[in-house]
């Protein structure tokens, strides 16, 4: 049976405040890795998909314009973008985005240029948005290769408390939830999603031996887990590849 090939837009965050110089944004390194891909479905339909990646900027004002205009572009029929948690072990598909922006960003070509928001709503207007592509397959997918993964969640707060998940509140939250809403409203059909990545081991060292200059009792502390980037390129293939594949399962709990 032939197949229509699957349109995949890989989105990756660059430059963000705090990394240092000589390095990158996980996120951006694995969408530049996976740039023109093609990828099979693990469900042995023979279906097929191609990515095209797109580099979004960690600005409040930026990060979504771009995306959105690939998208109409392209008309993918899936969209994940990735961000970077250096605090992670492992990769984590994040299946809600909550409406509120705490944080400040920094212009890449011009760091002093600082926006800040503060309990700031998302245009959308629900409090939560689930994105629509299949989670828990992803996570699934994933360990079933070997590659460590988890998949997030909402987080409980107090009754009549706002929403929070493991997205957080800044501009990663803002591009789950910015998704999630763009699959309910956009003029084709079209399956979202956001994934958290971690840090490499190579980074996670050079960040404790910058502590250690004014923190030297941090040599004993434990270090997060980290992985290759080799490893975390093949865990976002093998996710998206369980993404097209014709009878994934995806869990609607969370």
């Amino acid at each position: 049976m032939d197949h229509q090939e699957t349109t995949i837009l890989l989105v990756g965050y660059g430059w963000f405040r705090g990394i240092p110089e000589g390095e990158i944004n996980n996120a951006e390194a694995i969408a530049r890795a996976l740039d023109g891909e093609f990828l099979f479905a693990q469900d042995g339909s023979g279906a097929t998909g191609r990515i095209h990646s797109l580099i979004a900027p960690v600005t409040w004002s930026g990060a979504f314009a771009p995306v959105e205009e690939a998208a109409l572009a392209l008309r993918p029929q899936i969209i994940l973008a990735l961000g970077t948690d250096a605090a992670s072990p492992a990769l984590r598909p994040e299946p809600y985005g909550v409406n509120w922006c705490e944080g400040r960003d920094a212009q890449p070509d011009n760091p002093g240029a600082e926006t800040e928001r503060s309990g700031e709503l998302i245009p959308g207007g629900e409090p939560v948005l689930r994105g629509t592509l299949p989670f828990e397959a992803m996570t699934r997918a994933m360990l079933r290769a070997g590659i460590p993964a988890y998949m997030g969640s909402l987080l409980e707060g107090e009754p009549g408390a706002r929403p929070c998940a493991t997205t957080g509140l800044y501009l990663c939250n803002l591009m789950a939830y910015r998704l999630a809403h763009f699959a309910k409203t956009a003029p084709f059909p079209v399956r979202t999603g956001f994934m958290h990545v971690p840090n490499q081991p190579a980074y996670a060292a050079a960040r404790r031996l910058r502590r250690l200059e004014t923190e030297p009792e941090a040599l004993s502390r434990p270090i997060y887990a980290s992985m290759t980037l080799a490893q975390m390129v093949e865990g976002v293939r093998v996710a998206l590849g369980a993404c097209f594949s014709s009878n994934h399962s995806d869990s609607r709990k969370g």
